[in-house]
C-alpha cells in the first residue's frame, strides 16, 4: 500500500456515464478510479458533485450537459468552494490531490499555499478551445492569454465565466505539482501561453486505448435497422457539439454526392452521441438540417451509446471517421482503432497524438475530409492494411499501462 491517499477532485465524476454524454474527462475518472480500485496500485478517494447534496445543490448528469453558461458558472463555484473545503479536511503530508477539471477545480492558489500537492490532468485546454472554437483559429491561444493579463484592470467586472477560463487556468499552471497533458502539442501550448513554467512540470501522458466493455453484436444492428448487405457503413461517435465537426463531415458527403464518383454501394453514416453543454442542442439541430438535405446516403441518429451497443457499432462499421475541429486527444478513435476500424480525421493535436499514415487518412481542413473519405473507401485492400495496423497499435497502448505511470507520478 502506498504511503500517500490520492484525492480525486472530479466535477463531473461520479454520474452515471452510460445515461448522460459527459465527455471525455468523465471517462477518464471512471476508467482510472475501476483501474486502480482492481489493481490497488493506489489508495483512492473521490471528491465528486455528490458532496454538494447536503446543501441541496446536486446536479445530476443531465443538468450538466443542459446548464445555461451562467448556471454552468454557479455550478463551477460551488463545487470549487465545497471541493476546496473538502480538501482542507486531510493533512497534506498525507495526500495528493488529482484534479479532474480546471476551470471546475478547487482553490489552486488557496491549497499550494497550504501545502498540498496539486497534479491536474488536462483534459481541455479551454484557452485553446476558445481560440479554435469561437474565434476560429484567428487568433493564437498565446495571444488570447496574454491579452487577458493586459486586460487585468477590467476583471472586476468581466463575466465570472471568462474569470473561470483564464484565471483558473492560469492558476492552475502557477500552483500545480505537475500538469498531465495527452499529448506533446498541448504542453507547447501551454508553454507558450504561460512563459516561465518549468518544462519539467508538465508531464505528456497519452491515455491510450480504452478497455472494451462488452461483447460486440453487430448482426443485431443489421436487423434493427435493416442494413444491406452490400451496404458501405461510416461510423462517428462523440457528444454533438460543434467542436465534434459532424456538420464537416456531413458537408463533405452532400458534395460527395453530387460528383459522379459516388459510390455504387450504398453508403450509410451513424451519428452516435447526445447533445451536449451550451451550444449542443443548436448544433443537434444543425446537423439533423443538414443530414435531412442528404438524398444518397442514409444517415441514422442513434443516441448516446455505450458498453455492448457502442462496441457492436465499431464491429459494424467499415471505416471510422473523427472529424472533429479541435480536440486533446480523442479516446473514442482509440476504441475504434482497438476495434480493428481504419481511421479518417482532421489534422489537430489531439490527432497527431495517435494518429498515423498506416492508419488510415489524416487531412488538413475541412475540404480533405472528402479526400480522405474517398481513398478510405476505395480500396478495401487499403481499409484492411489500415485495420490491422490500427488494431496492433491499440493493443500495444493499452489505458492500464498509462493508469500505472500516473499512479507511480502522484505516489
Amino acid at each position: 500500500m502506498h504511503s500517500r491517499t490520492i484525492l480525486y477532485c472530479a466535477a463531473h465524476g461520479g454520474f452515471a456515464a452510460e445515461r448522460v454524454p459527459l465527455g471525455g474527462g468523465a471517462a477518464v475518472f471512471e476508467m482510472l478510479t475501476a483501474e486502480w480500485r482492481r489493481t490497488q496500485e493506489v489508495h483512492v478517494e473521490t471528491i465528486t458533485p455528490a458532496i454538494l447534496s447536503s446543501a441541496g445543490d446536486a446536479p445530476l448528469g443531465a443538468d450538466l450537459i443542459r446548464y445555461s453558461e451562467r448556471e454552468y458558472a454557479g455550478f463551477c463555484r460551488a463545487f470549487e468552494q465545497a471541493a476546496t473545503a473538502e480538501i482542507l479536511r486531510h493533512d497534506p503530508r498525507e495526500v495528493s490531490v488529482l484534479v479532474n477539471d480546471v476551470s471546475e477545480g478547487p482553490r489552486f492558489r488557496e491549497l499550494h499555499k497550504r501545502g498540498y500537492r496539486l497534479y491536474t490532468i488536462y483534459h481541455v485546454d479551454v484557452v485553446a478551445y476558445i481560440a479554435a472554437i469561437y474565434c476560429r483559429s484567428l487568433i493564437r491561444p498565446s495571444t488570447l492569454a496574454a491579452l487577458w493579463r493586459r486586460l487585468r484592470p477590467l476583471h472586476g467586472i468581466v463575466p465570472d465565466i471568462l474569470k473561470l477560463v483564464f484565471d483558473k487556468q492560469k492558476a492552475s499552471v502557477e500552483h500545480s505539482t505537475g500538469l498531465i497533458v495527452p499529448s506533446p502539442s498541448m504542453k507547447e501550448t501551454l508553454l507558450e501561453c504561460y512563459p516561465g513554467t518549468p518544462e519539467d512540470t508538465i508531464h505528456v501522458l497519452p491515455w491510450g486505448a480504452p478497455p472494451p466493455k462488452g461483447e460486440p453484436d453487430p448482426v443485431a444492428l443489421r436487423r434493427e435497422y435493416q442494413i444491406p448487405s452490400d451496404a458501405l457503413v461510416l461510423l462517428t461517435l462523440s457528444r454533438i457539439s460543434p467542436e465534434k465537426g459532424q456538420d464537416l463531415l456531413l458537408d463533405a458527403l452532400a458534395e460527395w454526392e453530387q460528383q459522379p464518383d459516388f459510390p455504387s454501394r450504398p453508403l450509410w453514416l451513424f451519428i452516435c452521441g447526445g447533445a451536449a453543454y451550451m451550444q449542443g442542442n443548436a448544433h443537434a439541430e444543425k446537423v439533423r438540417t443538414l443530414a435531412a438535405r442528404l438524398r444518397k446516403t442514409r444517415v441514422v441518429f442513434p443516441g448516446h451509446v455505450t458498453g455492448s451497443r457502442k462496441e457492436s457499432f465499431y464491429a459494424l462499421a467499415d471505416l471510422y471517421v473523427f472529424p472533429s475541429r479541435h480536440e486533446s486527444y480523442g479516446l473514442t478513435m482509440l476504441e475504434a482503432m482497438q476495434a480493428g476500424l481504419p481511421v479518417v480525421c482532421l489534422d489537430h493535436a489531439g490527432a497527431r497524438a495517435v494518429m498515423s499514415p498506416e492508419f488510415g487518412e489524416m487531412v488538413s481542413g475541412p475540404s480533405g475530409l472528402l479526400g480522405g473519405l474517398k481513398t478510405m473507401l476505395g480500396s478495401e485492400s487499403r481499409r484492411t492494411a489500415a485495420a490491422n495496423a490500427a488494431r496492433a497499435f491499440a493493443m500495444e497502448h493499452p489505458f492500464s499501462e498509462s493508469a500505472t505511470n500516473l499512479a507511480s507520478l502522484l505516489t
